[in-house]
Order: C-alpha cells, then sequence, then structure tokens
C-alpha cells in the first residue's frame, strides 16, 4: 500500500486474531493482472449536494454553469435517489451497493457497515482490474475507508488539504488510528455523535481550541471569504483542495478507481468573494408549511438567507471544480480513457422548516441528488428521467469496466449503461438514525419511489402516517393526495410495509 496510508505497526498485526488474518486476500500486482488499456474511474461525491438546486434540474438559478457544460458529455439522471438522507448511510449504500437496511450503516454514528459486508465494496469488486486510491473529507465517510481498507493502494488522510485539523483525533498520539480514533473516541465523547459535546469538560476544550485557530484563520483570509471560511473536520480553502486532487490524478501510473468525497457544498456554506453577491434577482422559492417532524422551525426569513448562501456556494465550487475538469482531465487527455462520475450521498433541505439533512423529514431536495457519468470520449449528451438508486452505481461501474456485478449487490445496471428504464422498479430512501444497527428499524422515515409517484411513510411514537405525492404533476409535493386513497397509494403502501417486514424479519424474536 502507499506509504501515504498510516500503517499499523508489526505488533499490532500479530496481535489481530488468526481467523482476521486468515480471512484478509493477498491481492498482489501479479493477481491484480490489471489491463493496460482499461479506463480510469473517477468518482466524485460532493457531499449534501441536492438535484433541486441545479439549473440542470430545473431550478432557476444557474448555480453550475461550468457543471452544466460539462454535462454535455455526460449520462445525465434526473430522478436518481440516495438511500439515506445524511451521510453515513448514503456513502455505505454508495459503496457497497446495498440498502441501510442490509448494511446496518444507519445510525448518525460512524460506525460502519456491518462485518459481514466489509468485503463488499467496489474497491473489492474491481480489485483484478484496478489499482485503488480512496479519499474522503468527511470523517463520518473516512470510515468506510478505513474499514475497506486492505483493498486501497492509496489512502489519502481526510486532513490532507486541510489547512488545519481541528479534530482530537487528529493528534500525534493517534497518528496509526486517526479513524478508530475519530469513531470511538471523538464522535462519541467530542461531538456524541451529533456535531454536539458528550463530555462537557473535552468537548469544551474542544470547541475552545477550534474557535482560537478557525478565528485566526478566517482573519488571514476574510478578503477572500468574507462569510467564513470552509470547514470539514478542520479550516481548508477550495482552490488547495482542487489542487490536491489534481496533484493525486497526476499520479496515476496504471489503472485507477479513485474516490473523492469532498466536503462542499456542505455546510457551512461559505461562498468565496467574487459568489457572495451572486442571485440578487428577486427570485423567492415556494413557500412550504413547516412539517410535523421538523424539530428545528426555522423562521422563513432564514431559510431563504441559507438557501441562498448554498446557491452562492454551489457556485464557488462550480468554478473551482471545473478547473480539476478544465486543466487536469481535459487538457491532459484523461476524458479519453477515464469514466468520471459526478454524485452525492445525499441532499440538502431549505423548505417546510428545515435547513440542511439533520431532520426526519424525508421530502425530495434531501435524498434526490445529481448523477453524471461521463464515458471514455464521450461527446455528446444522454438523458434518462427513470427512476435510479445510488445503489446502482457500483454494478454499472463493474459492468462498464467488464467485470460481472458483484452478486452481493441489491442495485440494477443503470438505464443506457446497460441496463433498460423499468416503470414499475421501486426505488427506496431511508432515515433510521435512531434505529439500532442490531436490531429491527421500528422508528423511521422511508419512501418508495415508482411509477412517477412517491410515497413516504413516518413511524414515529409522536408522529406517524403516510404522503403521496405525484412527482410528474406536482414535482414540490405540495399536494399530498394520501386522504383521497388512490389505488396506487394503496398499492405502494402494500409494497412498502412488505419491504419493511422483510427486511426487519431476521431481528424479530422468535
Amino acid at each position: 500500500m502507499n506509504s501515504k496510508f498510516p500503517r499499523r505497526d508489526f505488533l499490532k498485526l500479530m496481535a489481530l486474531a488468526p481467523a482476521a488474518l486468515a480471512a484478509r486476500p493477498l491481492v498482489s500486482a501479479l493477481e491484480k493482472a490489471r489491463a493496460a488499456d482499461a479506463p480510469h474511474i473517477l468518482v466524485f461525491v460532493f457531499d449534501a449536494w441536492t438535484a433541486h438546486n441545479l439549473q440542470l434540474h430545473g431550478y432557476p438559478r444557474r448555480t453550475m454553469p461550468n457543471l452544466e457544460r460539462f454535462a454535455e458529455r455526460c449520462f445525465v439522471y434526473h430522478n436518481h435517489y440516495s438511500t439515506g438522507s445524511f451521510t453515513v448511510p448514503g456513502t455505505a449504500s454508495l459503496l457497497t451497493g446495498l440498502y441501510p437496511w442490509t448494511h446496518r450503516a444507519v445510525q448518525l454514528t460512524a460506525g460502519g457497515v456491518a462485518p459481514a459486508h466489509r468485503d463488499h465494496n467496489i474497491f473489492a469488486a474491481l480489485a483484478g482490474s484496478h489499482s485503488a486510491l480512496g479519499y474522503s473529507q468527511n470523517p463520518y465517510a473516512d470510515i468506510f475507508l478505513y474499514q475497506f481498507e486492505k483493498y486501497l493502494d492509496t489512502y489519502l488522510a481526510e486532513g490532507q488539504f486541510n489547512l488545519e485539523r481541528r479534530s482530537l483525533s487528529s493528534l500525534p498520539i493517534f497518528k496509526n488510528d486517526a479513524q478508530i480514533a475519530f469513531a470511538s473516541f471523538e464522535n462519541n465523547i467530542i461531538r456524541n455523535g451529533k456535531g454536539t459535546s458528550g463530555s462537557l469538560f473535552w468537548g469544551m476544550i474542544s470547541r475552545l481550541a477550534g474557535l482560537a485557530n478557525y478565528a485566526a484563520i478566517r482573519k488571514a483570509h476574510l478578503k477572500q471569504y468574507p462569510t467564513g471560511v470552509p470547514i470539514a473536520s478542520g479550516v481548508f480553502l477550495l482552490d488547495d483542495l482542487v489542487d490536491g486532487m489534481t496533484n493525486a490524478i497526476r499520479e496515476f501510473d496504471s489503472p485507477t478507481l479513485a474516490y473523492f468525497h469532498v466536503f462542499p457544498p456542505h455546510e457551512p456554506y461559505a461562498p468565496k468573494k467574487e459568489y457572495a453577491s451572486l442571485f440578487d434577482d428577486g427570485w423567492v422559492p415556494l413557500e412550504k408549511p413547516t412539517h410535523p417532524l421538523s424539530r428545528a422551525r426555522h423562521p422563513w426569513e432564514e431559510i431563504l438567507y441559507n438557501r441562498l448562501r448554498y446557491d452562492q456556494y454551489l457556485a464557488a465550487w462550480d468554478a473551482e471544480f471545473a478547473r480539476l475538469l478544465d486543466n487536469t482531465l481535459e487538457t491532459s487527455g484523461l476524458l479519453d480513457n477515464s469514466i468520471v462520475i459526478l454524485t452525492s450521498d445525499h441532499g440538502e433541505l431549505f423548505e417546510r422548516g428545515e435547513i440542511g439533512h439533520n431532520t426526519f423529514v424525508l421530502s425530495s431536495p434531501v435524498v434526490r441528488v445529481p448523477l453524471l457519468i461521463s464515458l471514455p470520449g464521450q461527446s455528446q449528451r444522454t438523458d434518462v428521467h427513470a427512476f435510479t438508486s445510488s445503489v446502482d452505481l457500483l454494478p454499472t461501474i463493474a459492468s462498464l469496466v467488464g467485470a460481472p456485478p458483484p452478486a452481493w449487490t441489491e442495485g440494477r445496471l443503470l438505464p443506457g449503461l446497460g441496463g433498460e428504464a423499468d416503470p414499475n422498479r421501486a426505488v427506496y430512501s431511508i432515515d433510521a438514525k435512531t434505529a439500532s444497527a442490531f436490531s429491527a428499524i421500528s422508528q423511521f422515515s422511508i419512501s418508495i419511489t415508482k411509477q412517477n409517484h412517491r410515497l413516504i411513510h413516518y413511524q414515529y411514537p409522536y408522529y406517524s402516517g403516510f404522503e403521496f405525492y405525484n412527482m410528474e404533476d406536482d414535482p414540490e409535493e405540495m399536494n399530498d393526495l394520501y386522504p383521497s386513497e388512490p389505488a396506487l397509494a394503496k398499492q405502494m403502501k402494500d409494497e412498502l410495509l412488505q419491504k419493511i417486514e422483510e427486511f426487519n424479519r431476521p431481528y424479530q424474536k422468535k
């Protein structure tokens, strides 16, 4: 493995259980037998990127013009849904091709996928043909790279391109196990799994140290970032992030599967100066009623302000990322020998009393995400309007490079890339952040989408019910048809309840 990966020492390896050592596949360069003409696969995941704020999908503001230009040489999927509404389940499904109730990474913590699925990932699926590089700027997604370590040839630490790291798990004492330190120490003791403090003392120390560092860095970059400097686990600059990924790509010396999970446009929304005054256009989106499950109940003015900052941040990120597309991929000729994929782990919500994605509300903007796929040498755009799921990405990538789609995956080949559009196909999204990874899921927000309709089921002690929307006639989900009891709603309800019973069955007490 590349030396950028912090290796565990010999004693730690010897301490591992013999069974674990025996199960570890020894994949050598010869065994991989990589084909010299195989395409690179570049997967870029933009965290908290919703399809609803892109003109490409009907938004009135042109937030990402460079992305639209790139889309003219892509397969553009207009109704693509993440399986989860926040990083942990959404990322796990992207990497494993499994729904959250199968991989069991459902909580708002960094626990990882179930042990039975640690070998079920995209890096394992392509181990015979591609080198693997993994980078996640989000520590909640980085934990999956830790789990899939044995399939990575190069690992880039989550703070690799930051100006500084605010997390205590980045201290030298944790240098060999930063991911475990984050999962067990930082996330539980400092953040308590929710960005809040689990410990009064350590939480206060962490916040004070972080605020002091941030204040100094923000002052140094105030002219460039007037509303604040971007933050992931630490402060970073958009251009540094793009430069870091660019340099990593330029080091490819064999067919490579590269997974880049970046924080923009995740909050805090931090547009650069030249974009912080964009969209003073007087446009006001449709105001939607506050949802009964909204915990924050943000005022409408606050929602509008944050939507504006999000749109400006999209524009700033679009301009920076365009440098990678134009200078690194286009100019170098890499686009002629690369499959390039742009997508997200989940969306973002600016409606119904909610801002962001830490919500139980499962409206479309928090789970409907962009998906653009450019094949080697592609020069024309193909629009696909069939409903698709993030679990489809893994089997499709495998198929595109001539590998059989793994038997474990719960996804299908994407329409236009080996698969066929199926109007009767159901895709699912779920929020089960309060559930245990080891028992039946009894509290949830879950949706089923098919035949241009979407049924959402909420099941909590303090609120339960169904909502049903016609996505073709009512894409804003304003007219709940469920009370009128249409036949399709009953059919989809029966199908959804059957799916819930099916995935809970192994955990029911006998």
